[in-house]
This record gives C-alpha cells, structure tokens and sequence, in this order.
C-alpha cells in the first residue's frame, strides 16, 4: 500500500481573508535525487485554503517524456505519461517518446528512464499532487542513448505568492518567502503561516525558511552519482544497461509490454 502523508497549515482568520483579497494562491515544490543537473517544477496551486488546511498526498508516480525545453519560466509538458513505481524503468523506444515500463529491472528507490533512441527528450517524474491529479515535479535532460535515475525524496517547499504561475513551469528562483518541509520518518507536519510574520514550525530541524529570490536547485534538486552505480541489469536481447547509457541499444518493446 502506497505510503500517504500530510501537511497542516494553521493561519487566523484575518491572514486568510488577506491571502483570499489580495489574490494570493499557494504553491507547492517537491524534492527528488538524481544522477544529473535538473530544474524544480511547480507541482501544485491551489486557491482552497481556510484557517485549517490539510495537504495530503501519497506515493504515486508517473514517469514522463516530453518535447518541452528546460528554460526558465517555461512549462514543462508531460506529451507521455505511464504509471510507474519504484524500482522499475520505464524504456523509451519510440522517437516521439513513447515506450513501456518494465517492472523487473530497476534502481530501488528510484524510477529508471531509459532512453534507446538517439532522439533528445525531457524526462521525470510525475507524482498524485493534494488535489488529486498527477502533476510533473521535476525535470531532466534524456540524451540519446542514455539512462536518467530519478528518486523521490519525501520534502515539499510551499509558499504564497501572487505571481500567476503554472503546474510544470520551470523555477529556479523562490518569488515568495517559503518553507521547506521534510517528512523523512515522519508522514505528518504542524505548521503555521502569518501573511506578515511568516512560516512557523517551533523550530524543528525538520523546517528550513526561504527567503525571496533564494535559488531552488540546491534545496529541491539533489545530485547523487550513486543512484547510477547499480550493476549491469540485463535488458531485452541481452544488452546491459551500462551499455544502453552508452548509446549501444536500439530495441523495441517486447511481446505484451504496454
């Protein structure tokens, strides 16, 4: 059973009526670990907060290839999506990006995209945002030829803002004073938010403040070279996967892979 967790966010009445009058809405990040440089993407807005809101989420994911370029302020458009868990890879195959997941061969505790066209591509992961849908979190380069290993990390950023900004854009910067939240061990955080005082959470080394204008990448990209060292795991026709990050494998799905 997929893992859920929660957020609380606690504000008097008269923060919420600023929040709600001068057209405020609450935006959310999420964390992930990976073998190469990426960008942060919003991951969820939402205008449905109150004096007691609840922000729950579970762990399921979506990989994702896509056309759209990682330039700043950009959105991000997930052109392919399939259901994918951890420890599985989803195999891109085809030149417009699309593929099949195999649920065999993987990293555990990351999502795997492998990439055995020599067609550049955007990749991540997707995840079930507290409003139900699934939203892209994150996004990464996919060379030719290449495997990118993506791990959730379980830390959200919110913050408020009155910027107009998309699910899926590209943010390197924060535009809000924010708070970075990690729930590592624990599925369930008390916080409060005064629209002049700012984010509080007692001080817990759980919660980090952000300031305005602070770089994201460092807070919600983390760049792990582990992820990568795996040992060599058989793909179809019997080509490893180091040898696939080499640009050695061109295949097609196999019989009944969706």
């Amino acid at each position: 059973m997929a893992t859920s967790y929660e957020v609380n966010i606690d504000m008097s009445k008269e923060t919420v009526d600023d929040l709600g009058d001068n057209g405020y809405v609450l935006y959310g990040f999420k964390a992930v670990r990976c073998t190469l440089p990426g960008a942060p993407l919003v991951w969820f807005q939402t205008t449905s907060y109150g004096t007691e809101t609840e922000l729950t989420w579970d762990e399921s994911y979506e990989a994702y290839t896509s056309t759209s370029d990682i330039v700043p302020g950009g959105r991000i458009k997930a052109t392919n999506s399939y259901e994918t868990d951890l420890g599985q890879t989803l195999n891109v195959t085809g030149t417009r990006g699309t593929g099949w997941v195999d649920s065999q061969n993987g990293t555990p505790g990351a999502i795997s995209i492998l990439n055995s066209t020599q067609t550049k591509f955007t990749c991540g992961i997707s995840q079930t945002q507290p409003d139900g849908g699934v939203t892209p979190m994150c996004a990464f380069p996919l060379f030719g030829g290449n495997l990118d290993v993506i791990a959730p990390i379980e830390r959200i950023l919110l913050m408020f803002s009155t910027l107009p900004v998309n699910t899926g854009t590209v943010i390197y910067q924060a535009y809000s004073p924010g708070l970075l939240i990690d729930l590592t061990g624990q599925n369930i955080r008390d916080v409060s938010y005064d629209i002049n005082a700012g984010w509080n959470w007692d001080g817990g080394a759980w919660g980090r403040q952000v300031s305005p204008q602070e770089r994201l990448v460092p807070l919600l990209i983390e760049s792990s070279a582990q992820l990568s060292q795996k040992a060599p795991v058989a793909l179809p026709g019997g080509v490893s996967k180091a040898r696939a990050a080499r640009g050695e494998l061109v295949v097609g799905a196999p019989n009944g892979a969706r």
